[in-house]
């Protein structure tokens, strides 16, 4: 037995020396690839380039070392000359053409010593031109700046701002650019202008940058819930749902007073022991059902708004100033880890944490839109008017529970699992408001410019 399988492994080994010696030799020998690809437009091997100077891009796919040269007009120039294996970018320079004819050179590539593409390029003669950029430009409708860019081969230029003098003025310039500064637009209609560059020497050489200033939006009033607070310390619902603001629960830490920076009533929550829990009272709260109108339209997307202020400087603890966040829900907190400004919605079976990075600081006031937008599958975070985080998010929003199945937004606490307050606040509620609907950025800014 011992025989047979040394036999059959010596027979094994004789088959594949054989098998090796059968290989054609077109299996065994490497094929060199050697590519050139033009730029775009190339047609024939042939390169029309304009007169101006500028920067012409071959591609080379090489396993091997190769090597490039140009020829004819000294105006071409090839910095790299040579390459080995890989993908590499060569570009030739050409300066603009003031020679008053057409001109041409030779782009040739070697793979070794032979000769394997050759391209022809021919630069028309350079005209005089002048050319602004970018033609169109759009400014935000609380105002901007925007920096138009010019290309000329005239010694001089200028512009012409024309009827859009009035609302478009220049912040700075430079040989090759000039800055425009555009106000907020308060006139309550589009606004549209031309800015007409020429050459100063020839002024037939013209190039127009067409400019529109957008409306500024809205603020909405698509109001679910407008807590308003009062001199008696109670609060009500403003909005068109009426909805019910429990002040029983309110006791010597909440207090209310007149604020002239508002034009309002704010709530003050006076105990300095940040983070408190199992709180029977200290907070306002707004009961809800997931079946009635305010639970039926926070459940297709709204917007959150709050603003507020602290009377500590940010520490790493959570802290709920309006809120209804318990195994669900939604609401801004200061995120346990940082302290920093955090939108908490929970969607689509977990919780879509959006983060702003800023931390907030004591007795500043501080302007917050959380947004979550069922339709197109997205929450976002904006602080005093600027946007600070997104998510994208998928599915349905869960309402927050509690044992004794409860529902409610608190101010000033939020609700506990055992029907109770926790992670109380110590500051200022000026507003506490939710929306029907998901705000645009713009309605956001209009909405900041109320209360900065």
């Amino acid at each position: 037995m011992k025989r047979i399988t040394l036999f059959l492994l010596a027979l094994c080994a004789a088959l594949a020396v054989h098998s090796c010696k059968q290989v054609p030799e077109y299996y065994t020998t490497r094929v060199p690839i050697f590519r050139v690809l033009p730029p775009a437009g190339a047609a024939d091997n042939t390169v029309s380039i304009d007169g101006k100077a500028q920067s012409v891009d071959f591609t080379v796919l090489s396993t091997e070392e190769w090597k490039a040269e140009v020829s004819g007009s000294e105006a071409f120039t090839l910095p790299l000359q040579t390459g080995g294996v890989g993908k590499t970018t060569v570009s030739l320079l050409a300066a603009s053409n003031e020679s008053g004819a057409v001109r041409t050179g030779k782009v040739s590539f070697f793979l070794g010593s032979e000769l394997k593409y050759e391209f022809t390029v021919s630069q028309k003669e350079q005209l005089p031109y002048l050319e602004a950029t970018p033609a169109d430009v759009a400014v935000a409708a609380d105002g901007d700046v925007f920096t138009v860019t010019v290309d000329t081969n005239q010694s001089a230029w200028a512009y012409d701002l024309g009827d859009a003098k009035s609302w478009i003025t220049e912040s700075g310039r430079t040989e090759t650019t000039v800055s425009f500064t555009v106000p907020e637009n308060t006139t309550g209609s589009r606004r549209m202008g031309e800015i007409r560059f020429y050459a100063v020497e020839a002024p037939e050489l013209l190039s127009y940058v067409s400019v529109t200033q957008a409306v500024p939006a809205t603020p909405p009033t698509d109001y679910i819930l407008d807590v308003v607070f009062n001199a008696d310390r109670s609060a009500t619902d403003k909005s068109s749902l009426g909805m019910t603001v429990d002040n029983s629960r309110l006791d010597a830490d909440v207090a209310v007073k007149y604020s002239d920076k508002f034009g309002r009533y704010v709530a003050q929550f006076t105990n300095e022991k940040i983070a408190r829990s199992g709180l029977d009272t200290g907070y306002y709260l707004i009961p809800y059902k997931t079946t009635d109108p305010f639970g039926q339209k926070l459940a297709d997307g709204f917007s959150y708004e709050l603003v507020f202020c602290a009377y500590y400087d940010a520490t790493a603890t959570q802290v709920k100033p309006f809120s209804s966040t318990q195994a669900g829900g939604t609401g801004m907190c200061f995120r346990a880890k940082t302290g920093e400004i955090n939108f908490e919605c929970h969607v689509g079976g977990g919780w879509k944490e959006l983060y702003s990075g800023i931390l907030p600081v004591k007795n500043q006031y501080y302007h917050v839109v959380g947004t979550w937008d069922k339709v197109n599958g997205i929450c976002n975070l904006y602080v005093d008017g600027q946007l600070t985080a997104t998510l994208n998010t998928t599915g349905d929003f869960k309402f927050m529970d509690t044992s004794v199945d409860a529902r409610w937004f608190g101010i000033g606490a939020d609700p506990s699992g055992s029907d109770k307050g926790e992670a109380s606040f110590y500051g200022e509620v000026v507003i506490a408001r939710l929306y029907d609907n998901p705000m645009s950025a713009e309605e956001v800014k209009a909405l900041y410019k109320l209360v900065k």
